[in-house]
């Protein structure tokens, strides 16, 4: 676990808000479009590998979740130093849990699976979703998205999904994005989607992996969430830095509240009449995540 500190201009308070948003402003405005380097995606799919290794040993794991069976969406990071530095870049990785009562890995996966009903179910995150290509396992999908920290980003994504199914009671689902483009002028008539990894930096990889098991009458969702930034300069860096660190974690956070929901209205339009779900995971779970977790704010 990490928290993230800042400085605060001088003479912080109330009053300086005004100073602040000037700062913020002529931090944006300094902080220059960049091409991603081939030396850092290098070195985040290098990451990715041990990622992957780590999440196929997950599938396999016996006993107790390192996040216990949440009723409510937790979220840690995977790793002490996090982000973690690498050429010109930070690399992100947070995992997240939570429990659904009564639910299934057969619930979980209708749900993820219905892309076009995504900006419904993550309105305000994602303007729009479709499905490109599609086999029996894997699939193309594009998404539009909205990201908002002092300033909004527009963003066009491609992601490779996978499903791995392990057994009944246990899946996977892995995504892995191929292309993020920035949108400029987003929904007016002079758009432009910029190319791939050219911008900001706000997002240059987003790659997920959603660990899904049956266990104590309900569902366990696990999400890990591994995204690739751009660094910070280190004249901005108290000012971006903490922005930057934020965006991935409260996008998780998200994510896991709306997830769960739709997964336990799923759930709940199939269970039959009358049939009662647990009110809350057993004990054994709540005790392992006063333990392991770090709560939402």
């Amino acid at each position: 676990m990490y928290a993230e500190s800042h400085r605060r201009p001088p003479g912080g308070g109330k009053g300086s808000l005004p100073a602040v948003n000037a700062l913020l402003l002529l931090a944006a405005l300094q902080w220059n479009s960049v091409t991603l380097d081939p030396r850092t995606l290098r070195e985040f799919e290098q990451y990715m590998a041990r990622a992957d290794a780590e999440m196929l040993a997950r599938a396999r794991q016996s006993g107790a979740p390192r996040l216990g069976s949440p009723a409510e969406p937790v979220i840690a990071p995977w790793a002490p130093d996090n982000p973690r530095e690498v050429f010109q870049g930070l690399i992100h990785d947070w995992l997240g849990a939570v429990f659904v009562p009564g639910a299934s890995v057969e619930d979980a996966l209708a749900v993820l699976r219905d892309v076009p009903r995504y900006p419904e179910i993550y309105s305000g995150d994602i303007l729009e979703a479709r499905i490109l290509s599609a086999s029996s396992s894997r699939r193309r999908v594009l998404f539009r998205v909205v990201k908002k920290k002092v300033i909004t980003v527009v963003l066009e994504t491609e992601y490779d999904v996978e499903d791995r199914i392990f057994s009944r009671s246990v899946a996977q689902m892995w995504s892995r994005s191929v292309r993020v483009s920035e949108v400029e002028d987003a929904g007016r008539p002079g758009e432009k989607v910029r190319p791939p990894d050219t911008g900001w930096g706000f997002l240059w990889r987003l790659h997920s992996y959603w660990h899904l098991e049956e266990r104590d009458g309900g569902l366990l969702m696990e999400c890990r969430a591994v995204s690739l930034t751009r660094d910070v300069p280190a004249a901005l860096a108290w000012i971006i830095r903490p922005m930057v660190d934020a965006l991935p974690r409260e996008a998780l956070a998200g994510t896991l509240l709306r997830t769960r929901t739709a997964v336990a209205q799923h759930a709940a339009a199939r269970r039959p009449a009358g049939r009662l779900r647990p009110a809350a995971p057993p004990r054994a779970a709540r005790a392992a995540l006063s333990r392991a977790a770090l709560p939402l704010p």
